[in-house]
């Protein structure tokens, strides 16, 4: 059985489609903004998305490097999106709290690639983590901590 059965849900037929989500996402708004993609995603929970370099996206112009902010974002929409994910459906939530440790910057014309999984649900938060690279997971560009709450 599984340890999060919440997880389960998807495979009961209904469920959180995260690809068809993102396809959406991406047409619109922040996401159109980003222009993230998703990469993948599996039944225990974890989702990949990637954040194409793009002149428009870079921090520090004299070397190209992506700005923080962009990974920042990067990073908050894979954990929500790892939370709906657990949670088998897509409901409203919040970031409440998010911690990003940076460890190098993102290269001009790098990629950049981020995987997180919610890793505990309670009635009205959900708690993640997650990595962001840039081809190399041993590699990192930086780790994420994160606690979102779910509202009705």
């Amino acid at each position: 059985m599984s340890e999060r059965p919440e997880h389960d849900a998807a495979a009961r037929g209904g469920g959180f489609d995260p690809e068809r989500f993102f396809q959406l996402a991406r047409s619109v708004g922040h996401g159109r903004a980003l222009g993230l993609d998703f990469l993948g995603s599996d039944a225990e929970g974890w989702i990949e998305l990637a954040l194409p370099w793009r002149e428009e996206l870079v921090g520090v112009v004299d070397q190209g490097f992506l700005a923080s902010g962009a990974i920042i974002s990067l990073l908050d929409t894979c954990g929500g999106a790892a939370v709906w994910q657990a949670l088998g459906r897509f409901q409203p939530i919040v970031t409440i709290d998010l911690r990003l440790d940076y460890f190098r910057p993102a290269p001009r014309g790098e990629t950049v690639v981020a995987r997180c999984r919610c890793d505990k649900l309670t009635r009205q938060l959900a708690f993640v983590s997650g990595t962001a690279h840039t081809g190399d997971p041993k590699r990192p560009v930086a780790r994420a901590t994160g606690t979102f709450m779910l509202t009705p």
